[in-house]
């Protein structure tokens, strides 16, 4: 077994493509696939099943293989970071993954006042996702760290907490006079609505919908439903007067401030929740990562 074998594994697994890896890996497709049958034939197990879809699938020992893999490729990275004195430089390239409210209304501050305030050459590459996405590339190594608006059920995540956020009803300037909801619109009026609504995966959509039946209702009895899986078209579909949407807070600030919509708290819902920073728990993070993740967990506990 080599590091470049586990490399390849570990590039084929998160990309699932042997033809990705091998562009990442900057060499070719088939000796991508010699050095994953190496790697099989060393362990004893089958780490890909490719028979049953056009994508490789790990199968459980390639499940159980791709933690003890990427802990045992970056205690490599680790040992020369030490060796080599570069330990905790603030250089190099840290992936992150983050769903649409924290990526979009979070992230770009975040990552503003730590490039003023280190003066690191630290750079980012990000990926807006819905949260489930978000937190399987987290699980699979595919980013370093995540960014998101619920907490996962998985142990091999580790959530920091950083701020507070609030679910509320979003509508177009005039469409409800401010005056008679000053306690919040109740859920029986917000049914009669035709709400605008993100995809499946959404965490916004998940607390809605989880909060909407702890109080024995049910999404498919709003009035209408068009589903936009992009929080821009959400907030544009609202300012034209396309329909109403249960959106974070944060998102829709500027709107309010600009006077394109009114918000409102829905009343007998409690749809406060944290944004989160998740990573994965037992990864040995890079500095890189380590550096900017500890920063934002610094920004919030202050």
């Amino acid at each position: 077994m080599d590091f470049e074998q586990i490399r390849a594994f570990l590039n084929v697994a998160s990309l699932k493509s042997f033809s990705e890896a091998a562009e990442k890996m900057f060499v070719s497709q088939p000796s991508i696939s010699v050095r994953i049958k190496a790697l099989e034939e060393e362990l004893g197990v089958k780490l890909f099943d490719r028979s049953r879809a056009r994508e490789p699938v790990l199968t459980e020992a390639g499940k159980i293989f791709l933690d003890c893999a990427q802990s045992i490729l970056e205690l490599h990275d680790d040992c020369r970071e030490k060796l080599s004195g570069k330990r905790e430089e603030a250089t190099g390239l840290v992936y992150i993954g983050s769903s649409t409210v924290p990526g979009t209304c979070l992230l770009p501050s975040l990552m503003a006042s730590f490039k003023r305030t280190t003066k690191s050459a630290i750079d980012f590459n990000i990926d807006i996702l819905d949260t489930s996405a978000v937190l399987e590339g987290v699980l699979n190594y595919s980013y370093d760290l995540g960014f998101v608006g619920q907490a996962g059920q998985d142990e091999r995540l580790k959530y920091i907490p950083l701020m507070e956020d609030e679910l509320v009803l979003c509508v177009k300037k005039g469409t409800l006079k401010k005056a008679d909801h000053l306690a919040g619109v109740p859920v029986e009026l917000l049914l009669s609505h035709h709400l605008v609504m993100r995809e499946k995966g959404s965490a916004t959509r998940q607390l809605l919908e989880r909060k909407m039946a702890e109080k024995g209702f049910e999404t498919a009895w709003f009035q209408g439903i068009t589903y936009i899986n992009n929080l821009e078209g959400i907030r544009q579909a609202v300012k034209e007067g396309l329909g109403s949407a249960v959106v974070s807070r944060l998102s829709v600030n500027d709107m309010v401030g600009a006077g394109s919509v009114d918000v409102f708290p829905i009343r007998d819902l409690d749809l406060k929740r944290y944004l989160y920073l998740v990573y994965h728990h037992s990864r040995i993070l890079g500095a890189a990562a380590r550096i900017f993740r500890d920063y934002c967990a610094g920004e919030f506990t202050k």
